[in-house]
């Protein structure tokens, strides 16, 4: 109430002022300040003068607050604040995305230098295949993929999750691993000198999450009743080992990787029926 009072005395004050000084200048062109004020011209506008610088320095205290706050937010990394933030409020969690953006990390996957993915299948491998396939030729990066082996009981597990097959009968996950083995094999052979920049490993374990990740950046999303997890939410974290989830994520790549077992992809079927757990 206080401050709005003062407001308003100071508006009237300075629009006293104003109207005084076209007054003042009025009567002088009009030769009446002589007659009102003989000789009285300057002290007038000293005092008119005087009223203003008044006004004008009771205003300079919140001008020099508002320069303080300035100052000191100047001084402020704030894209620094905001990641530390992000790092410890929420884990790395940078954005969620309403299902996989496969373009969006198709372009991370056209700049990494480390690949890894890790699925029950990857039903949009056929979308990355050939930025895979650059990063590895053009970069020499290095490529990791975790699928579930085909034969494993949890692949009957997920089908029963997933409530659907591939429309011939046949189990849709199983289906969905081995086109997945057949399109790393196709690739695995234009790469020629640089096919031991892709690795595949099968699994026979329950993954808790599906991770596709290029460089520090994953995509990271759950196992849901009733649908993929390409077309489940991503949550988009970002670090590999200075932020909570990404790693958590990056150890559960690590368990799965060192519990699965290499796929020769010259000859995968074979391998695939040699593979003992």
């Amino acid at each position: 109430m206080l401050r709005r009072m003062r407001r308003w005395l100071e508006l009237l004050s300075l629009g006293g002022l104003a109207v005084a000084g076209f007054a003042v200048g009025i009567a002088e062109q009009l030769g009446l300040l002589d007659k009102i004020a003989p000789k009285g011209v300057t002290t007038l506008t000293l005092i008119m003068v005087s009223g203003v610088v008044v006004v004008l320095l009771v205003e300079l205290t919140p001008l020099r607050a508002l320069e303080d706050i300035r100052d000191r937010l100047a001084g402020l990394d704030i894209d620094t604040i905001a990641s530390t933030l992000r790092r410890s409020h929420y884990g790395g969690v940078v954005e969620v995305h309403k299902r996989f953006p496969d373009d969006a990390f198709a372009a991370r996957v056209a700049k990494a230098k480390q690949v890894t993915i890790l699925n029950t299948w990857i039903p949009n491998l056929q979308l990355l295949e050939r930025e895979l396939e650059a990063a590895i030729l053009d970069r020499r990066a290095e490529v990791r993929i975790m699928l579930l082996h085909p034969n494993s009981m949890l692949v009957g597990l997920r089908e029963a999750a997933l409530g659907r097959t591939d429309g011939a009968g046949n189990a849709f996950v199983s289906t969905g691993i081995t086109d997945c083995l057949e399109t790393l094999h196709r690739l695995h052979r234009r790469l020629a000198r640089r096919q031991g920049n892709l690795k595949v490993r099968v699994f026979n374990s329950q993954a808790s999450v599906s991770v596709y990740r290029a460089d520090g950046r994953y995509l990271v999303s759950m196992f849901l009743h009733g649908q993929l997890a390409v077309n489940s939410p991503q949550f988009e974290i970002e670090g590999t080992h200075d932020t909570v989830l990404g790693e958590q994520i990056q150890r559960e790549l690590d368990t799965l990787w060192d519990i699965g077992r290499d796929v020769d992809l010259g000859d995968w079927n074979r391998s695939i029926d040699m593979i003992r757990f």
